[in-house]
């Protein structure tokens, strides 16, 4: 797995029952409303008061946004809490820290949403670090917060993950499966709350991975039906009870020469990560990371066959555009 890495999204909005009818993002009221700015007073209403979901124990927070031509940059942090533990150095088998239930180991992550002129595809480029992001609560507060502005009009915001599509098509004509792992954020104490439906309490990360006895990998005809659902690898391959629900998918793949991983989340978007390349170990600077995400958002343009002209990060915004206000939804977490 990579420990640096960027998965893309692509985000459209259609009215209801009309799913294919997908708006021009930058003029979406006919009179110049724009997603982008949209996006921009959400992110700022999060930035003055993070997210909290109490019954999950998610944790969002954002910070450092930087809106520029057709784009916003920011910074995320995500992580979880509501449960008491100590932090322990790996290397000396230390305890370090001690922590409390109102306390939240949280990762930092860069994330860029780029919106074409008269586009009806907004790109939307997530960093993952170790394999953790902000991704899916990012999209799910988004979502959340565009339907609470929009329940009038009905209009729906549509979410799938993006992959360059020939280099895909390629890959998977030759790639063999070589582990799969089940990832799951929240475990109860007592095994019958799963069952019983009760919320678990999050003690720990459990991991379930399955790997094949040989080199040549695992079964190919295993792909397709995982990544479309029609397989549960939790319940169908590692043999784990039918309550025991998976967060994240993980899909690793290899055609020789590369290896790539496939995220499948909850929210059931096959997301490809591109491994962020760095000369050592050191975290790439959000200088490094941007530049990496705007080469990337170029080829998912051509592919996806959008105009993204070669100034989109020019231009400054004015004021009213960064006055354009979109609460988060708090009352529902």
């Amino acid at each position: 797995m990579a420990r640096y890495a960027v998965a893309a999204y692509g985000l459209k909005i259609a009215p209801f029952r009309q799913p294919k009818r997908f708006l021009n993002l930058e003029d979406m009221d006919g009179r110049g409303l724009d997603l982008l700015h949209l996006a921009h007073g959400f992110l700022r209403d999060v930035q003055a008061d993070s997210l909290k979901e109490e019954q999950f124990g998610h944790y969002l927070s954002v910070e450092n946004i930087k809106a520029e031509g057709r784009s916003i940059s920011f910074g995320t942090e995500y992580g979880r809490f509501g449960f008491e533990g100590t932090v322990k150095n790996v290397r000396t088998n230390k305890r370090t820290h001690e922590f409390g239930a109102d306390e939240s180991a949280v990762v930092h992550v860069r994330n860029m949403l780029i919106i074409p002129p008269h586009s009806s595809t907004a790109l939307f480029l997530a960093e993952r670090c170790s394999g953790r992001g902000a991704a899916s609560i990012f999209l799910r507060h988004l979502t959340k917060a565009f339907r609470k502005r929009f329940v009038d009009e009905a209009l729906i915001l549509h979410k799938e993950g993006l992959t360059e599509e020939e280099a895909w098509k390629r890959f998977m004509e030759r790639a063999r499966l070589t582990q799969i792992r089940v990832v799951r954020y929240s475990r109860s104490h007592d095994l019958a709350d799963g069952i019983n439906g009760i919320s678990e309490t999050n003690i720990g990360k459990l991991e379930y991975t399955v790997k094949p006895l040989r080199s040549s990998g695992l079964a190919r005809q295993l792909i397709s039906p995982i990544m479309d659902r029609s397989i549960k690898p939790e319940t169908q391959i590692l043999g784990l009870r039918d309550e025991v629900e998976a967060d994240e998918v993980r899909l690793q793949l290899t055609d020789g020469d590369q290896q790539r991983e496939i995220v499948l989340g909850k929210d059931g978007l096959p997301t490809l990560v591109y491994p962020i390349k760095t000369s050592n170990d050191d975290r790439p600077s959000d200088g490094a990371v941007y530049d990496y995400m705007g080469e990337l958002a170029k080829t998912l343009a051509q592919d996806l066959h959008l105009e993204l002209p070669s100034n989109w990060r020019d231009g400054l915004w004015t004021k009213q555009a960064q006055s354009i206000h979109m609460e988060a939804v708090r009352d529902e977490l």
